[in-house]
């Protein structure tokens, strides 16, 4: 049984799986910019879309997702592709697609289950196109003092180790974030709830254009499109995906750096939080991933080097590493699984182990934190590093053994 969006017929053969995401030909991208220009493929389309044709078993190659997009939203006659060019190289942005070379590798492992978006606008010095450590800094607009000192000093220290940090622009613990990398010479990337070309938050131009010139801007919305409540939800699982983990500093009950965190849970990314007064509303989001197990941020230093030993660095392998300590089953699953969910099924005709062994190590992978359930099977969680003394890594659980979906986008 192929998994979905495999891009073999059967789930092993390799150490791991591999999603198929070759790079779509000129006539399908220039579908993909109409759809993308037009704003009738959002997020909440794609999602639809991308889902029916998991359940359906169909192939999610982003050429068949295109035209699968292209059916459901019509086409769009009206939508010039020269002038679509031309607004673009005002703005020096590009479209980037699942599948080209520098589509962000951490979010293309997100692909398709797990909430990456089939297109990004990009402009910037540097779209991050390789593996190399990426954190994503979130907060509340409304932090404390503290907050913006904390939020500034874990940029500023992670830029200086050659972490690129990643955030929303968001006024407050977002923006201090930004700020902190540039400051600290690194690279920063911020994800916006707007298209290209719109000045959101009113003010902040100075410090998109050092962004810009120190990592990059993404979207998925096109150029000139609207702050609107939705687009910073459905950005959140962008900046979730981008990073390998997340770390929440400040945050309210119900707050968007809570769902960011709680998305990257899902995508099997490591979370961290600053703790906070229990007395403090902005401390309500960390305390909230605390209790349910994030891994809580006691020294700017420690966290630093924490991240930068369970990071892969520009010369790691795709492949997260191996862990110790499994039982002899567990192994062998765990060699098998990586980016595209695997089936039970996939997994018995592969392994050749019985069903009920194969069931017991996906158990232990998930609970060992090595692995994380979707609603389409088992994927290899990305910093898997439990040791051999069967401690689970830290994590906060999403998706869990249940079976359950993670947030929507």
């Amino acid at each position: 049984m192929t998994a979905p969006g495999s891009s073999s017929d059967q789930v092993g053969g390799a150490a791991t799986v591999v999603p198929a995401v070759d790079p779509v030909d000129d006539t399908t991208r220039a579908v993909a910019l109409r759809l993308a220009a037009s704003g009738h493929a959002d997020a909440s389309v794609q999602q639809r879309v991308v889902h029916a044709m998991l359940e359906a078993g169909a192939s999610c190659r982003p050429a068949d997702v295109i035209a699968a997009l292209h059916d459901h939203v019509g086409p769009d006659t009206d939508t010039s592709i020269a002038r679509l060019h031309t607004r673009l190289r005002a703005l020096g942005g590009r479209l980037i697609i699942v599948g080209d070379r520098d589509y962000p590798p951490h979010l293309a492992d997100a692909w398709p289950e797990l909430g990456a978006p089939l297109w990004l606008f990009a402009a910037g010095a540097h779209v991050p196109g390789d593996r190399r450590p990426t954190v994503a800094v979130v907060g509340t607009r409304r932090p404390t003092a503290d907050g913006l000192t904390t939020a500034r000093g874990l940029s500023l220290a992670l830029a200086d180790a050659g972490v690129t940090v990643v955030s929303g622009m968001a006024r407050g613990i977002d923006q201090a974030a930004h700020r902190g990398a540039v400051d600290g010479g690194g690279a920063t990337v911020a994800v916006l709830g707007t298209g290209l070309g719109v000045d959101y938050p009113t003010g902040s131009s100075r410090l998109r254009a050092a962004v810009a010139s120190s990592g990059a801007l993404l979207t998925e919305l096109p150029p000139g499109a609207a702050p609107r409540p939705w687009h910073f939800l459905a950005r959140n699982r962008i900046i979730s995906g981008l990073a390998t983990a997340t770390v929440v500093v400040e945050g309210r009950d119900r707050s968007g750096a809570l769902q960011t965190a709680r998305l990257a849970g899902g995508q099997g990314r490591d979370v961290w939080a600053v703790p906070g007064s229990i007395n403090a509303p902005a401390s309500a989001a960390p305390l909230a991933l605390l209790r349910d197990g994030a891994t809580p941020v006691t020294g700017i230093d420690d966290f630093v080097a924490a991240v930068c030993d369970t990071l892969p660095g520009p010369a790691a392998e795709v492949a997260p590493r191996g862990i110790t300590g499994l039982s002899p089953s567990a192994a062998v699953v765990y060699d098998l699984i990586g980016a595209v969910p695997a089936t039970t099924d996939a997994l018995v005709s592969t392994s050749r182990l019985p069903a009920h062994a194969v069931l017991a190590a996906v158990a232990e992978l998930v609970d060992r934190g090595a692995g994380v359930m979707t609603p389409h099977g088992i994927v290899r969680r990305q910093t898997a590093t439990a040791d051999a003394g069967g401690g689970r890594v830290a994590s906060v659980s999403v998706a869990g053994s249940t079976g359950m979906r993670p947030p929507q986008w």
